[in-house]
């Protein structure tokens, strides 16, 4: 008896921490993994399942009926998030519990240093590449280098899909294409950097930087802020499923709303941005603040990259994903090996489980750098431009 109240509160503990992400886009429906997994219930559901729990134990275990259960399970089956493989009943994604997730992080380790001294072996090629942009005559190579490198360097997806054997293109689901993994222990065990990016007519914008306490104000994470606005609510989860629950027409609606107010604000900064003495309107000022974007003195502190400086990015990520590509390939038995240690390789493909390896990598291929005093870390977490095609 007291042997079995242990498993279960091990389970709950594991629930407890157990966090799900994805690499990929997902449209905003029920699917969605940041709404299918907001039931508590759910997350441990794939935890009692990755495990190889019976359902009735799983339910036991929950605290949950076992007709409560048995709805759950359906809607996971429908959304393509659990499947039938040789004769039980599995998550359909990647999933690492503790003792796991503790192995991949030392290989993972291992890679980023292998990484950052390929990148500190180039350093004057990345220097090079920073005074060719013609951000690094308002924008010192402190914040220009973190985005040049993290976000678009070290970013590989496209170039995996292209490559097509570690990683192909991200298998299509319910809710859009991505790779998804769930692991436990958090955000530290997910990768903590990450780039959110969105597009507006002629206009790209992003965040880039420590994902730990999702805090960021800067497009396209401001809509969050201005969804909770707009649906009266105090907390983003709460208004987004009540946007998700609004009939179609009047999601677009609220989406072109939204999308306007957005589109105005990054149009007068780029004015600001070529004329200092040019007066932004009242309402796109406190939009603009709030982004960071300006700052108390009205400065721009976003910077805005033209289609020449993106040309000059793109030849430095070819240029330096061919090394990357080389690194990794000469550690590919080493990665194969920590996939096969876990124990989701009795269902889980080697591509998703890569997709969260390479997630770490790229976390402590930062650190490195950082702690080498090649990058600094950005000052309010995250670093945030804009790009004009």
């Amino acid at each position: 008896m007291f042997k079995n109240m242990a498993i279960i509160g091990d389970i709950n503990r594991k629930t407890n921490n157990f966090s799900v992400i994805i690499c990929g886009s997902a449209d905003a429906n029920e699917y969605n993994p940041h709404n299918a997994f907001q039931p508590q219930v759910r997350k441990g559901i794939i935890v009692g399942l990755h495990i190889g729990y019976s359902i009735d134990y799983i339910a036991k275990s929950l605290n949950v009926s076992n007709e409560e259960l048995l709805d759950h399970l359906e809607f996971l089956r429908d959304a393509e998030f659990i499947m039938e493989k040789n004769g039980r009943i599995v998550p359909a994604f990647f999933v690492a519990l503790k003792e796991d997730v503790l192995r991949v992080k030392k290989a993972s380790m291992d890679l980023g240093e292998k990484l950052a001294k390929l990148y500190e072996a180039r350093w004057e090629t990345v220097l090079k590449t920073y005074y060719k942009l013609s951000v690094s005559s308002r924008f010192g190579f402190d914040r220009v280098g973190f985005v040049l490198i993290g976000a678009y360097s070290l970013d590989m997806i496209d170039k995996f899909a292209e490559e097509g054997k570690i990683m192909p293109k991200a298998p299509r689901r319910k809710a859009g294409s991505f790779y998804m993994w769930g692991v436990e222990n958090g955000m530290e065990a997910l990768g903590r950097y990450g780039m959110h990016s969105g597009q507006l007519g002629e206009y790209g914008f992003a965040t880039f930087g420590g994902e730990k306490d999702r805090r960021r104000t800067s497009p396209p994470d401001h809509r969050s802020k201005i969804l909770m606005e707009e649906m009266g609510e105090n907390n983003a989860i709460a208004a987004y499923d009540k946007f998700i629950k609004l009939q179609s027409s009047e999601r677009e609606t609220l989406k072109k709303r939204i999308d306007e107010k957005t589109l105005n604000a990054i149009m007068e900064y780029e004015k600001k941005y070529q004329d200092s003495n040019y007066k932004i309107s009242r309402e796109s000022e406190k939009i603009l603040k709030e982004w960071l974007y300006l700052d108390v003195n009205l400065t721009p502190s976003a910077p805005i990259y033209t289609q020449k400086d993106m040309d000059v990015i793109k030849n430095f990520v070819d240029e330096m994903s061919i090394h990357i590509f080389d690194t990794l390939s000469k550690n590919l038995n080493k990665i194969q090996h920590a996939f096969k240690k876990c124990k989701a390789s009795e269902y889980a493909d080697f591509a998703e489980f890569f997709c969260w390896l390479y997630h770490l990598t790229f976390t402590e291929t930062m650190d490195n750098l950082i702690g080498e005093q090649k990058l600094s870390p950005p000052r309010h977490g995250y670093e945030f431009w804009i790009w004009k095609k």
